[in-house]
């Protein structure tokens, strides 16, 4: 089953953050199945096309306004600089 544009949008923000496939799926109202080919077939397509752009596109496709954005961006941010320290 194919996730909605905004079902996609909220799949990479929580994985983004670290939630477990698990939980994803009850969050968005989709089975743990979906979630993991719905990640697989992510990351096949940015190895292709590059992660930026797909990304990207979910976003653009997904989030709308802009706090939605900025807020995801916020989080990302957030995640990567507790990796670093």
């Amino acid at each position: 089953m194919a996730l909605d544009a905004k079902q996609l949008a909220e799949l990479l923000k929580l994985r983004a953050i670290g939630w477990s496939q698990k939980d994803i799926a009850e969050a968005i109202g989709q089975s743990q199945q979906v979630v993991a080919y719905q990640l697989k077939k992510l990351k096949e397509q940015s190895m292709k096309e590059g992660v930026d752009n797909v990304f990207s596109a979910a976003l653009l496709g997904g989030i709308a306004g802009a706090a939605g954005g900025f807020a995801l961006a916020a989080m990302m941010f957030e995640q990567l600089t507790k990796k670093e320290e």
